[in-house]
Parts: structure tokens; sequence; C-alpha cells
């Protein structure tokens, strides 16, 4: 079951990494984004949900006094209650097991309408509510802790294709 834990903006990190040690899966969905900056395009690691970690865990007792403790953790959200299988899903695909999302190529006709893509996203398309060209992502919702969350995905165009 996968557990939502709210945690200290900018220990993200250091929080999946502490659980870890305590042989508790935790997740950072985390993506290689471009970004434009000064004009010019650059790629930096970007985390999707700021200030969550994502636990895959029998929720017990136990468990709660090995995880509380670490450093970081603000609280568990719910009572503590496990996501649905759905939204679970979802933050499992945006996981990547445990690897960073790389930008998926976009394949545009010559009017400019998406035709295709290659990378993360094939296959998945039916997740993708909005698309933004321009500024080169694709958003993705999930739901938890009773808000919708939005998370941009990068994409790139393949060299042969204008992306302006």
């Amino acid at each position: 079951m996968i557990y939502v834990l709210q945690v200290q903006t900018g220990k993200e990190l250091d929080v999946s990494a502490a659980l870890r040690r305590e042989d508790i899966r935790a997740d950072v969905p985390r993506e290689r984004l471009l970004i434009r900056k000064n004009g010019l395009w650059s790629k930096m690691i970007k985390l999707l949900f700021p200030g969550y970690v994502f636990t895959d865990v029998d929720y017990s007792a136990e468990m709660f006094h090995k995880i509380k403790p670490v450093p970081g953790v603000i609280r568990f959200l719910g009572e503590p209650t496990p996501l649905p299988e759905h939204e679970a899903d979802m933050i499992r695909w945006l996981s990547n097991g445990g690897e960073i999302i790389e930008t998926s190529l976009i394949r545009t006709d010559i009017d400019g309408n998406v035709i295709g893509y290659e990378g993360f996203l094939t296959g998945n398309e039916d997740k993708i509510k909005r698309i933004n060209l321009r500024q080169k992502k694709v958003s993705v919702e999930v739901k938890f802790g009773g808000k919708t969350h939005r998370a941009n995905l990068g994409i790139e165009f393949p060299e042969d294709t204008k992306s302006e």
C-alpha cells in the first residue's frame, strides 16, 4: 500500500534515503526537465511533488514508530490512509522505479498536432491532461491528500521537427 508522507521541503531526498536505510521503500518522483533561461534550453532535475515522499509499506504501529522519528518527516497524510489503488498506480508510474524521468520525444505533424511520443510517455498518452508545445511540457494529474496535484513532464522534439 502506498502512503504519503508530508516532509520538510528540501528534505525529500534525505528522508527517502533515511527510510531506505531502514529497509522501507520510499520514492521521490523526479524528472530531468528542460528549462529556458536567457533564451537557451538546459536540463535540470526537479521534484514532481515538493514536500512529499511516497512509501510502499504494510502499515502498522511498529512501522509508524519507525517512520515518524526520521528527521524531516512532518506527518502521514490521512489517518494515515493508503492511496486508492488507481492513485497508487499513478504514483508508481511517476516514481519510475526510483529512476529520474527523462524527457520524452514528441512528434508533431506540419500543423503542430501531436502524432506520437517516444520514451517515458509512450503508451501513457491517456494520462496527459494538457500539452504545452511552446514550453515543452505536458501535464498529468494525481490526487492525494484530498487535492489534485499537477506534475509537468518535459518533452523534446526530434532534431528534424520544428519546435517553435
